[in-house]
């Protein structure tokens, strides 16, 4: 696919509005939902979706009666755990015992795991020293965004949910890289219906085996909210970013998770009525010049 950086650019502004408001949502979801049910409602229904449009558009699944079709998916079921599963628990689980201004730093580190990963996998053969700074300027976006103070939790006896935040943010770096590999041999809507339908899988019996989802009652607040995330939030979301991924590649990508507090802070000044400090922008400013360095990369001048 040909580099077009306004795409790039559009497709990361898309997907930050789609993932920054996913917050809400799920909040207004787990008020009658249980959370485990409430995330497999959330990938099934996008499952279902994105089978209906890959089918519409003349893609097929592969089956599972020959070995490439096991094999493909395999990839899916790693990519369902990598990108959900396993990060959607320990942040959960983290998250019960450090703040959430400790966890979103955490989870911060994302792209520097991704750029480590995607070196060491000869995705991106070449780091650069803009990148380099790109990724440490979001970082101290993160910190000046959510407050020094919140660093000062590091290192007490949280340590097991601080590393267990931190090791969602290496799941999904490792998800990142992985379907960067997936989306070099298969079409996207392809990959992204067999990765939510690989979640579905292994989200629904989870479901079951920890909760009793045929026994709630959720109100329609709750079940809106549990359909808009799968229609947008998780369903249109994996379309975006797997065709970003394909675009721009795993690094940029991954600046999505500077971008999502800052538009948090954002809904909050527009919409809530919340006061613009000058810590809100210098961290949007340090965001916009660590992307613009991520993106453009200087050249080789070997």
């Amino acid at each position: 696919m040909t580099h077009h950086p306004l795409r790039d650019y559009g497709l990361l502004a898309i997907l930050t509005v789609l993932w920054g408001s996913a917050f809400a949502l799920i909040k207004i979801a787990v008020e009658t939902f249980s959370p485990v049910s409430m995330t497999a409602a959330r990938v099934l229904l996008a499952a279902v979706l994105l089978y209906a449009i890959a089918r519409f558009a003349g893609q097929r699944l592969p089956g599972l009666g020959t070995r490439e079709g096991r094999v493909t998916w395999c990839h899916f079921l790693a990519v369902g755990t990598l990108g959900n599963g396993l990060p959607f628990t320990l942040v959960a689980w983290g998250e019960a015992t450090v703040s959430s201004s400790l966890a979103a730093i955490l989870i911060g580190v994302m792209p520097v795991f991704t750029a480590a990963l995607a070196r060491l996998t000869g995705i991106e053969p070449r780091i650069g020293w803009r990148r380099i700074c790109g990724i440490c300027l979001g970082l101290a976006a993160l910190v000046v965004l959510m407050g020094p103070a919140a660093l000062a939790g590091l290192g007490n006896g949280a340590v097991l949910a601080q590393l267990a935040v931190a090791g969602a943010a290496v799941s999904y770096a490792a998800n990142a890289v992985y379907t960067k590999h997936l989306t070099l041999r298969m079409p996207i809507l392809t990959l992204a219906a067999g990765n939510l339908i690989a979640s579905a899988a292994i989200m629904v019996p989870l479901a079951f085996i920890m909760e009793s989802p045929l026994q709630l009652r959720p109100d329609m607040d709750a079940l809106a909210a549990v359909i808009v995330l799968g229609i947008f939030q998780t369903a249109l979301a994996a379309i975006v970013y797997f065709r970003l991924l394909v675009s721009a590649g795993p690094t940029f990508a991954s600046m999505i998770n500077y971008l999502i507090p800052a538009f948090g802070a954002v809904v909050g000044i527009a919409w809530l009525g919340e006061v613009l400090g000058w810590g809100e922008v210098v961290a949007l400013g340090l965001i916009l010049a660590a992307i613009a360095l991520v993106r453009n990369p200087a050249p080789d001048r070997r």
